[in-house]
Order: structure tokens, then sequence, then C-alpha cells
């Protein structure tokens, strides 16, 4: 089939040609045909499914009052990051290795604020609330919507004719907030409607826009900067019940014991249930910035618009414009005068009502269904791995391969981001790291010192099918070829989204698909059991998402300098996969590899 495919009369020489004439004619031939292969076309549920979660350093708040001055500090220094956007002035970052220097592409950066994905019955759109180019924001009446015990409050950053608000006038905002939606009887959880699958939640939202004052509230929430989230605590034993009974009792007590690292995930990735916070939330907006009452706070993002390293950047950018503010006031001055936040209230009639029930029902079934461990991997970190002149990424994508070989005995699929950020509106390819030389090298790691019976002599014998100076030229072997898939996709050249572009003409042309793209192979190619990202952080933060297939692995990672932090998912209908195992397997693995190194060394 590939023959005929690109033979001289096949098919797809023919699309290559009409795709070589788009390229000259399209900014990118390949956005939108990626952007709705990747997202728009998916009418799977946003949360655990595509939005990520982010877990930042937590604070500590001895009031509400502190939450409150803890969020205004926050927006304060988001708008000063918006300011630097309205201009156009963020810095153009360049390529730091392979053709160093080249300008890389800044358009997912200038999105962040200024998209919105809405429901489609078979399409989702994004909204972009831009007036005239890239860049250019609405910068008259700015709003965020804050959400608080399940109600949904307007926050005029900037009224009409007036200056924006200062960072007292903030927190006076939000701590009207909290005082508010602490006294209002319970609201209808409007918000848990956007966490259903894209097609139910597009008929909801038109049910709700039949009510005027609904449409209004829907307009309003579609054209905010950002959601910020006031939430309660997730209790300490949450995830304890998303665990199974095969992770060890020592496991399952320390998470009794305090509020872990992976207690908060799950709150930034879906709000931990109807019964926590998963209804003060808003899942179509881009940024979501989250902050729970005990000090515990992150973001949920809608990953549509762009992809982790301008949320990332924005909020380290964030962080380090807080650290360096003067300390906060212990109260609001006495002469703060601004007008209270309105808060939004809903029509809801017997159909909402029903669409409500059952995004309650679908998304507790989900966040049931989540298996999610943050392991921090003690060992050694990216300094190590530097030492031993190895890529940090490239290292660890081969941990990932080893850790998944050692419980299922064979490879799969694997997903790993690759930015294309030096062509324009580039987002990213594939960088399959499951590769011929990969197999070889984890067969090698896991078929040492094998056990045989000598049957003359009735004594065991064992041996090592490799010694440690073939592992070692396997694993060179296995980098390199990482090394070279990584260059060939951040340089352009990589297979999946060109397939993709083949693929998508084709169908936009009204012809055949073709039949490499109908075959099993192709769909088995594609079934990314290991879904993986690297996403770095100056601060000691983290993010991490759901897997992307039913039976598989979501797993990100941040190499740190004397550790590296995972966040792995699954899913508990799958009997077959275990994060508390994978990353078992990956302590072992990353041990097992330190240890074939050093034999190198000792050689020198």
């Amino acid at each position: 089939m590939v023959k005929a495919f690109g033979s001289s009369t096949g098919q797809g020489q023919r699309l290559q040609e009409k795709l070589l004439q788009l390229r000259e004619e399209q900014d990118n031939w390949a956005y939108t045909w990626w952007l709705n292969d990747m997202y728009l076309n998916n009418p799977i549920p946003l949360p655990i499914n595509s939005n990520p979660g982010m877990v930042f350093p937590p604070r500590s708040f001895r009031s509400a009052y502190d939450m409150a001055r803890f969020a205004a500090r926050i927006m304060t220094g988001i708008l000063s990051h918006k300011d630097i956007m309205d201009r156009h002035a963020i810095p153009v970052e360049r390529a730091t290795s392979r053709e160093k220097g080249q300008p890389l592409c800044m358009s997912q950066y200038y999105r962040l604020f200024t998209s919105y994905r809405q429901p489609g019955k078979t399409r989702d759109f994004i909204y972009t609330k831009i007036k005239h180019g890239e860049g250019d924001t609405n910068q008259g009446t700015e709003n965020i919507i804050v959400a608080c015990r399940n109600h949904l409050y307007v926050m005029a950053l900037k009224p009409s004719e007036k200056n924006r608000l200062t960072e007292d006038e903030m927190t006076f905002q939000f701590l009207h907030i909290l005082q508010d939606a602490s006294c209002q009887p319970l609201s209808p959880p409007v918000g848990i409607l956007t966490s259903e699958r894209r097609d139910t939640w597009a008929v909801a939202r038109e049910k709700l826009r039949q009510d005027k004052k609904n449409k209004q509230n829907l307009e309003v929430i579609e054209n905010a900067l950002l959601l910020v989230c006031l939430d309660e605590p997730l209790p300490a034993s949450f995830n304890c019940r998303t665990l199974r009974s095969d992770v060890p009792e020592t496991v399952r007590g320390h998470i009794v014991d305090s509020r872990d690292e992976t207690n908060m995930s799950h709150q930034m990735i879906h709000g931990g249930g109807s019964a926590a916070n998963s209804a003060n939330r808003w899942f179509d907006t881009t940024v979501q910035i989250i902050i729970s009452s005990d000090g515990v706070w992150g973001l949920c993002y809608e990953h549509s618009p762009s992809e982790g390293v301008a949320i990332v950047q924005l909020m380290d950018d964030v962080l380090k414009k807080c650290e360096s503010m003067p300390t906060a006031p212990d109260n609001i001055p006495s002469n703060i005068q601004c007008q209270a936040p309105q808060r939004l209230e809903w029509v809801i009639n017997q159909d909402s009502h029903q669409y409500i029930q059952d995004a309650i029902q679908n998304l507790d079934l989900m966040v049931e269904d989540l298996d999610f461990y943050v392991y921090r991997f003690p060992g050694y970190g990216k300094e190590y791995i530097k030492s031993v002149k190895c890529s940090p990424d490239a290292y660890i994508q081969l941990s990932l391969q080893l850790a998944y070989f050692r419980l299922y005995h064979k490879l799969v699929a694997t997903y790993e981001s690759a930015s294309t950020r030096r062509f324009l509106l580039g987002r990213v390819d594939c960088i399959r790291s499951a590769h011929n030389e990969t197999l070889q090298w984890v067969m090698a790691m896991c078929h040492d010192e094998s056990g045989t019976e000598d049957i003359q002599s009735g004594k065991r014998v064992t041996f090592s099918l490799y010694d440690a100076q073939q592992k070692l030229q396997l694993f060179d072997e296995a980098m390199k070829k990482q090394t070279e898939i990584m260059v060939e996709n951040i340089l352009g050249q990589g297979i999946d989204v060109h397939l993709l572009g083949l693929r998508e003409l084709a169908k936009d042309l009204g012809e055949p698909i073709p039949d490499i793209f109908q075959d099993d192979v192709y769909r088995t190619a594609n079934h990314f059991s290991l879904s993986t990202s690297q996403v770095p952080t100056s601060s000691d933060s983290f993010m991490g998402y759901g897997p992307v297939v039913p039976d598989g692995y979501g797993a990100s990672y941040n190499p740190r300098s004397n550790t590296i932090v995972f966040c792995l998912s699954a899913f508990h209908s799958c009997q077959n996969t275990s994060t508390w195992k994978l990353a078992h397997s990956l302590e072992e693995s990353l041990n097992a590899m330190k240890d074939m190194l050093s034999s190198r060394h000792t050689k020198k």
C-alpha cells in the first residue's frame, strides 16, 4: 500500500504536489488541519482528557483576607504581563540548539487571553477576542470571572473611563466575593456543563441561550480575560479512594496522613467532583487560576490555543513579579471605595436542570476513574544526566520505554510533543520514542542475569546475555536515534503532521481516503498508549494530564537539578494499567540506567 501510494502514478504524489502549492499560498498549511484533528473535532470532555492541570508551590493563608490579597497579587502580575502583550512587546524567543538563534513564533503567547473554546455539535470553535491583528487585544473594559462556591461573579478590572483597579481594590473585590458567596443559597452549578461531551454541551448551551439573561451571562464569560476559582480544599484522603488495592498500604497510609501533591493535582485537573470544586470551574476558558483556602493553588488551562510552554512562561514570570513586590499590608485601607462585583444569576428550566444533573453524574464517574500519581524520583536529576553527557529529555524518554517494557514486555506507540515554533504558527509534531534502537536496548536491559538449568549436572547456572559494554553500546545507539528523531521534528521533518496533511487534503478534495490511512497498522501507530511531554519550570511546579486512550498512560515530567518529577495518569477502568506500578518501574529503570553508566565511568 505504501509503495502504491508513493509511486510516480500514485495518489500520494498528486497530494504531495498540491500540498507544496498550499505551502506557498498559506502561512502554515498544517495549522487548521492539525488544530481540528488534535482538539476541535474531538467531542470528548475537556477535564482529564484534554485540559492539563498545574500545581505551584503552596502558600500559607491565615484568613480569607490573605487569600483575597494573594489573588489580587497574582492578578496584578498577570495584568502587568498582559500590558506587554497589548503592546505586542514580548521578547521574541530564539532557538537555543540545532541551528541556534532561529526566531520562534510567539503567537501562542498572544492567544492566552484572547481565545475561548465554544462547544459545537460537530466541531468546536475558537472564539477570538481580537479586534485587529494578532496581539491587539481589547484594551477598554477588562473583565474577569471569579468562581466561588459555584457562584460566578464579574469583576471589572478597568471600569469604564476609570483606571485599572489597584491591588488594594482587587483585594477588596475578592474579599467581598468570598463573603457574599458564603451567604448565598446554593446556586445551580451551571459551570459543570462545561465538563460534558462537547456535542452535549453545545446543545445544552443553546438551551441556556434561549433566555436573555443566560445569553448575556454566557457572552460575559466568553469575553472575559480569564477565570479565578476560589476553592475549598479537597479532603486529604480524596485520592485514597481512587487507588486500587494493588497499591501498598504504606503508600495509601501516607496519602491519608497529609494532603500530598497527587491530591493537589486532582484539584487542578478536575476539581474533585461535583461535591467538591468541579462546578466551580468553566473548562472552556483558556486560563483558570485556582486558589484554595488552604494555600494550595495552581491552574487548569484549555489546551487548544497554545502549548504548555506559553502558560508556564507566563506563570513563571508572574511568580517572579509577585516575589519582587513589597510586603502586602495586614488589611485593606479604609478609604477603598469601588463597586462590588456582579453575581451572575441564571434562569434554569427543566431541560437545563436535567443537563446539569447528567453532567454531575458523568463527571463524578470520570473523576472516580482517574488513576493519577505524582512521583518525585529522588535518586538524581538533570545535573547528573548532563554530567554523563546525555540529553535529559532523551534520557528520560528512554527511561519511560524501559519502565513500560519491564511491566508489559513490549513497546507501544509513544507520543512526545516536539515544538515546531521555528515555523510561523507552528505548534507540535510527534517524537516517536518507541523505535527499533530503543527495543534492542530495553531487551538487553531486561534479559540480564537469566537463569537456566544444567540438565546433566543438575546445577543451576546463571549467565548474562549482554555484558556491560554491549548494553552501553545499545544505549548509545538508542540515544543517538532518539536525538535524530527529535531534531527532525523541530526542524520540520517529522512524519505525523505531514501524513495528516496528505490525509486531510484528500478529504478536502473529495478524493477517496488513501488505503494507508484506513489500515489497522496506521490505527495502531496512532494509538498512543504512552502520551508524554517535558514540562520544565523555573519554580518547583509541575503539570499533569490524563491519558489519551482508554488503556494508556499520560506521563509528563519536569527534570529538576537533583530530582525528576513525574505526573503519571491512567484509568482504573483499565485493569492492565497502574500509575503506582509504572512509578515503581520507573524508579527501578532510572537506577538501572545509572548503574549501567557507572560501568563506563569505572572502565575509564
